[in-house]
């Protein structure tokens, strides 16, 4: 269900993205003809063409932009849990909810989680080693290679200890 909601939310996004485009050119266009309507910018018959092409854009995005990956630690989770809170509050994220096996960050400004259209959760399960953690493609690749670097550094003073 969480994927045909994202689908529908990035159909709309594409949509206005386009029309605002479309309608920005068609506004500042030095060349219209006396009559021409916004729709008559087409060729006719490429609507339902470039409609078609949003909806499959827009299935397929989901599946290749949030993605679960897992967090190797060396420990449980909760030998970990101060320091991932540290990692997540740089990278201006908030805690959203917090229990015994899954914690789930949202980013702290409306603005940034407007402009992700509320897709912004990053979520660890806890429950076993490896951790998983699930959200966007690209802010879980950040946040997991700063975690991964501090589970590095922190050994590595450990050992020199």
């Amino acid at each position: 269900m969480r994927y045909l909601i994202r689908a529908l939310k990035y159909l709309l996004y594409f949509a206005i993205i386009f029309v605002l485009m479309v309608g920005i050119i068609y506004l500042f266009s030095s060349q219209k003809a006396a009559g021409l309507s916004f729709v008559d910018l087409f060729k006719e018959g490429s609507l339902p063409k470039i409609m078609l092409f949003f909806v499959a854009v827009a299935a397929l995005y989901p599946y290749l932009s949030f993605q679960k990956k897992e967090l190797y630690l060396n420990g449980p989770f909760t030998n970990y849990a101060e320091m991932v809170d540290e990692v997540m509050k740089s990278l201006d994220y908030v805690p959203e909810k917090k229990e015994a096996d899954c914690v789930t960050y949202v980013k702290r400004s409306a603005y940034a989680r407007l402009t992700r259209m509320y897709e912004d959760r990053i979520t660890f399960m806890t429950a076993d080693n490896p951790v998983i953690v699930e959200g966007y493609r690209k802010d879980l690749l950040r946040i997991l290679s700063l975690i991964n670097h501090r589970v590095r550094q922190e050994s590595r003073e450990h050992e020199e200890a």
